[in-house]
């Protein structure tokens, strides 16, 4: 029995004793050796030399990493939100991680041997995305409603030089369109006016007033008929359609009779009204 109990008393004093050397910590040298992995969150870090060396250089790659992938999205026109270089190692671990990620995408690899600077900037798009073809773009806009709505368009383009007064030119430009479209979307080209859709409108209202006065349906049995004083054979020549459907040119509008009348213009000139025309300085 005696034996018994001295078995038991030797037994429960060997396993705490062979617990606590299952957690006991590393030996000094061990405890350097590993200084080269960041220290896990919650563990006190060791202060030695070696240690304070791993985390220098572990910051000075941060901070090299931060610099280039800032100059990158520069380059690439993009804003960047990277903030300042953490203190704590575990942090400074996760950020070179992140800014390797994150300048292996921008640089289209994830091996980055060349720096930033040595890389030559992206070509601008053949459709255009850089300011220049943008700037260009509103520009055209700007012409194509100018000439819509019968007014003088914008002079030829020149391109800012410097980057704020392209900003500032494309919104000009911008500003301009915007004004233009919601005056050409409201004004149909049928419903513009029509001295802007009739190129010699001036011409041949001032030979219709000494012609006929200005009455575009008179028809006195001269032989003559319309404002313009028209007789059959200029009409069935140049709108023998309105002709045959609506007869002489009394019963047409002023629109209709000004078209004819120009296609006559486009060949002859003012020459079938040789003293009207004469009279409004024409001829």
């Amino acid at each position: 029995m005696l034996k018994a109990l001295i078995s038991l008393a030797v037994a429960l004093t060997v396993i705490p004793a062979g617990h606590a050397a299952a957690t006991a910590p590393p030996p000094p040298a061990l405890a350097v050796a590993a200084t080269h992995v960041p220290v896990p969150p919650g563990m006190a870090p060791v202060a030695s030399t070696a240690v304070a060396t791993a985390d220098g250089e572990l910051r000075e790659r941060v901070a090299r990493l931060t610099a280039r992938t800032r100059a990158q999205a520069r380059r690439l026109g993009l804003s960047s939100t990277i903030g300042a270089v953490p203190d704590r190692p575990e942090l400074l671990v996760r950020r070179e991680r992140r800014l390797v990620s994150v300048l292996g995408f921008l640089t289209r690899t994830r091996e980055v041997p060349i720096a930033v600077d040595e890389r030559t900037a992206p070509a601008v798009r053949p459709g255009g995305r850089g300011l220049a073809a943008r700037i260009a773009r509103q520009h055209s806009l700007a012409v194509r409603r100018s000439t819509a709505l019968g007014v003088d368009g914008p002079g030829a383009l020149r391109i800012a030089p410097t980057r704020p007064e392209r900003v500032a030119q494309l919104a000009h430009w911008r500003t301009v369109t915007s004004f233009l479209r919601a005056r050409t979307e409201r004004v149909r080209p049928a419903e513009r006016p029509l001295s802007e859709r009739l190129r010699h409108y001036d011409a041949l209202t001032c030979i219709a007033e000494h012609e006929s006065h200005g009455t575009w349906d008179i028809s006195t049995g001269n032989g003559y008929y319309g404002g313009l004083q028209m007789d059959r054979t200029f009409q069935q020549t140049y709108s023998p359609g309105l002709y045959r459907a609506k007869g002489t040119a009394d019963n047409w509008t002023r629109e209709e009779q000004m078209r004819t009348a120009e296609k006559a213009i486009a060949t002859r000139g003012f020459t079938p009204w040789p003293n009207t025309a004469r009279m409004c300085g024409l001829l």
